[in-house]
C-alpha cells in the first residue's frame, strides 16, 4: 500500500506563517487538482484568502497525540497521495512527533518545513506580540531580563533539528530573515506546486504587519494606564492599526549592542545546532561575527519627513480609538488613581517628549485647576520647542 505523504509546515512563529497560509487556502481547490490536499474548512478557507490571520489548518484535539491524529487523518484521506498541514502549534509537538515514528512509520511519510529567523528580531517580534496581544506594559530590557535572554523558539528548534536529523526525517530549513519576501512562494515550490502559487492575489500583501516605534511606545503606555480595566484594548488597537493601516513601515525594536552580545552568547549553542542544518549563505548570525558586525553595521537611511507623516496618522487613530472606549465605558472622568498614574509614568523617563506632553494634557483634562500639572506641562512643551 503506498503511504500518504505529510508536508507539515510547522512555523515557527514570526516566520511568515500567515502569508503561508493565505496563498496556501487561496489554492486549495488547484492545489487538489494536482493531487495535493490542503484540508480546511470553508469559513477558514475564506477569511485566510481575505489575508486575516487563521492559524492554519491544523487544531489540536485534547487527550490525543499528534501521531493519532495523524493517522485517523491519513485514515480518512485515502484518495489523497500528500497532505499539507499548516500551523504554529505543530512547532512545540514536532519533537514528540519524531519520537513517535515507530508508530506511524507504516503508514504514512512526513516532511517537516521549519522557518527560523535571526534572534534579534525573533526576540523584538516576540516582545511586540507581548504588547499587542497580552497588554504587557514593560521595556525590551525588562523582556528580555525576564526570559534570562534566552530565545524558546531557537531553543526548539534546535532540539527539532537534532532529532530530524537522528530519526533521518525528510525535511527543510529555511532562514526567513534572508526569504521574508518570498516565503510562501518557497513553500510551493517545496511541497510541488510553484504551478499554482496564487501569485497575483499574494503580490505586495501586507499581511499582520509589525508596529512602529511610535505605534509600539503608545500602546506600551495605554497597556500601562489601562490594560487592567480593558483587558482587550491593546488587541483593539493594534488589530484597528494594521486594518487601516497596513502600509505603515514596520521597525524592528532597538536592542543595545551590550544586550545583544548577551542575547547572541546566551543562545550559542542553540545558533550553532540550527546553523549546521543551514546553507553558508543562510547561517543565522552568530556570537562569532558579532564583534565585527557591530563594529561595522550602520542605520540604513530613513525618510524622516514620511515616518513623521505616518506617525501623525497613527496617533490620531489610536486617539479616536481610546477616546471612543473612554466615552463608551462611563461618561465620567479619569479616576485620582489612574491620574496619578499617568503623571508618575509622564515623569519616569519611560516615554519621549512628545509622549510626556500627550500625557499630562490627558492628566490636566481631568484636573483643570491642578496648578502642578500645569506647570510640568509646560516645562514639557518648551523643552520639546528647543532645537
Amino acid at each position: 500500500m503506498k503511504k500518504t505523504k505529510l508536508f507539515l509546515h510547522i512555523g515557527h512563529g514570526k516566520t511568515g506563517t500567515t502569508a503561508i497560509q493565505s496563498a496556501l487556502a487561496i489554492a486549495a481547490k488547484d492545489l487538489f487538482k494536482i493531487g495535493i490536499q490542503y484540508p480546511i474548512s470553508k469559513s477558514l478557507r475564506d477569511k485566510a484568502s481575505h489575508l486575516e490571520i487563521t492559524s492554519g489548518n491544523w487544531r489540536a484535539q485534547p487527550g490525543s497525540t499528534l501521531a493519532e491524529q495523524l493517522l485517523e487523518l491519513t485514515k480518512n484521506s485515502k484518495n489523497s497521495s500528500k497532505i499539507v498541514l499548516s500551523s504554529e502549534s505543530l512547532f512545540w509537538l514536532t519533537p514528540e512527533l519524531i519520537k513517535d515514528k515507530d508508530i506511524w512509520d507504516k503508514y504514512f511519510d512526513i516532511h517537516v518545513i521549519l522557518a527560523v529567523r535571526e534572534i534579534d528580531e525573533m526576540l523584538s517580534s516576540e516582545y511586540q506580540q507581548r504588547v499587542k496581544r497580552h497588554g504587557d506594559c514593560i521595556t525590551l530590557g525588562q523582556f528580555l531580563r525576564r526570559r534570562n535572554f534566552i530565545s524558546s523558539h531557537h531553543a526548539k528548534a534546535a532540539e527539532t533539528m537534532s532529532l530530524i536529523q537522528q530519526f533521518n526525517i525528510p525535511h527543510t530549513l529555511i532562514n526567513y530573515s534572508k526569504h521574508k519576501q518570498d516565503i510562501s512562494q518557497l513553500l510551493f515550490k517545496i511541497i510541488g506546486a510553484e504551478k499554482v502559487y496564487p501569485e497575483a492575489k499574494m503580490k505586495d500583501a501586507v499581511i499582520n504587519r509589525s508596529l512602529s516605534r511610535k505605534e509600539l511606545e503608545a500602546l506600551t503606555v495605554i497597556n500601562a494606564l489601562y490594560a487592567k480595566k480593558f483587558p482587550w484594548i491593546s488587541t483593539r488597537i493594534s488589530d484597528e492599526l494594521i486594518t487601516n493601516h497596513p502600509k505603515v513601515k514596520s521597525q524592528q525594536c532597538r536592542i543595545s549592542k551590550q544586550q545583544l552580545k548577551k542575547i547572541y552568547k546566551t543562545n550559542a549553542t542553540y545558533i550553532q545546532s540550527i546553523n549546521q542544518f543551514l546553507d553558508s549563505s543562510e547561517k543565522l548570525a552568530s556570537l562569532s561575527n558579532f564583534t565585527q558586525e557591530s563594529a561595522t553595521q550602520t542605520n540604513p537611511p530613513v525618510n524622516l519627513k514620511e515616518i513623521a507623516e505616518e506617525e501623525t496618522i497613527s496617533i490620531n487613530l489610536i486617539g479616536d480609538i481610546l477616546s471612543e472606549v473612554l466615552t463608551h465605558d462611563s461618561q465620567q472622568k479619569l479616576s485620582n488613581n489612574t491620574v496619578n498614574a499617568i503623571i508618575e509614568l509622564s515623569q519616569s523617563g519611560r516615554v519621549s517628549k512628545e509622549t510626556e506632553i500627550e500625557l499630562l494634557q490627558l492628566a490636566r483634562q481631568n484636573r483643570p485647576q491642578a496648578l502642578k500639572i500645569s506647570r510640568l506641562l509646560e516645562r514639557a512643551k518648551t523643552e520639546f520647542a528647543k532645537p
